[in-house]
């Protein structure tokens, strides 16, 4: 009888069949070895993404969803069904180099103290990629609404909420690290199911994190080892991105709803709001000389508009959206960035 793995890797999949079969190949060794188990969520895709996993990967197990339930559900799917001591949440649009899963589960097993773990994220081409994050608040939303996040993205003052996308070099203690690589600790997460399905996407990291820290529990980010991340692989569809910027902002308002209270929640989607009308008039005046020039507009960019006000005017109404759980399948979907 073999030994049980010491690993899960949780995937979700939603269309990115070329992509999941990279990062699949790069996990081959540690399959092979009997360390990890990987477990395979496809979210109703389209393209052939579940067939090749199936005639390609017989020794992954495979979850096919009909339709796309979101990537918090889709998630909670693979971890009822892990059976590890250590789940690693991993994108599909990732690669992960060899000795990387080593490393960070030897880091984990040496610190018991630590629930949670992220390591260094890097673009194809090698670059950075920022992946840890500050728990969202009210100063964070008002430096994004002011634009000072994005006019000084390496400010670990006005891009607090990032750490100012900086590369540490050592070990660190964080709020959050990106889900898209994130190990976790199964005895320190504080509840079954894993993730809270009122987030759709984006947020729920965070949301597991900061319940993890509230038991007493330590997230990190570990340097030394790194993934290869594509970035936001499901969702570069034009047509989606309007339901991204929802997602985004709604997962913010539900975490400080769920947390900080509705008063919060309240005056963190004002500032939204406000933040948004001058951009809104921006891209009035832009269509007015599109029309002029006697073009149009592209629809995914009139959706975009229209929704990311008419979400913010909606909600300050009726606060009580930002509590309910969202199912954006009405209009598209897509897995994690």
């Amino acid at each position: 009888m073999s030994a049980a793995p010491r690993l899960s890797v949780l995937l979700v999949n939603w269309n990115t069949a070329d992509l999941l079969e990279s990062c699949l190949e790069s996990l081959a060794g540690d399959l092979r070895s009997g360390r990890c188990e990987v477990i395979v969520v496809d979210n109703g895709s389209s393209d052939d993404s579940a067939a090749r996993v199936a005639a390609r990967h017989p020794e992954v197990q495979l979850i096919r969803n009909e339709r796309n339930l979101g990537f918090t559900r889709a998630t909670n799917q693979a971890w009822a069904a892990a059976k590890a001591d250590f789940a690693l949440m991993l994108n599909s649009d990732t690669v992960v180099p060899e000795g990387t899963l080593a490393r960070c589960l030897a880091f984990l097993e040496a610190h018991p103290e630590v629930g949670a773990l992220g390591c260094r994220v890097r673009y194809p081409d090698g670059r950075h990629q920022g992946s840890c994050f500050r728990f969202p608040s009210l100063l964070d939303v008002t430096l994004n609404a002011l634009y000072l996040a994005q006019l000084f993205p390496h400010s670990p003052l006005w891009n607090r909420n990032r750490y100012g996308q900086q590369s540490f070099e050592s070990v660190r203690e964080v709020d959050c690290v990106m889900g898209g690589f994130l190990l976790l600790r199964r005895a320190a997460v504080p509840a079954t199911p894993l993730l809270d399905e009122g987030y759709w996407m984006y947020g729920e990291e965070a949301d597991l994190l900061y319940r993890m820290a509230r038991a007493g529990w330590r997230t990190v980010y570990y340097p030394d080892a790194s993934v290869v991340h594509h970035h936001s692989a499901s969702s570069r569809d034009p047509e989606v991105g309007a339901l991204v910027y929802e997602a985004k902002q709604r997962a913010i308002l539900r975490f400080l709803w769920k947390w900080r209270g509705a008063a919060t929640a309240w005056c963190a989607n004002a500032i939204m709001l406000l933040g948004l009308l001058p951009r809104a008039l921006g891209w009035a005046l832009g269509d007015l000389a599109a029309a002029l020039r006697a073009g149009r507009a592209p629809r995914a960019e009139r959706l975009l508009r229209a929704r990311a006000v008419g979400f913010h005017l909606a909600a300050a109404v009726s606060p009580a959206r930002f509590a309910s759980s969202w199912d954006w399948t009405r209009g598209g979907g897509a897995n994690q960035s």
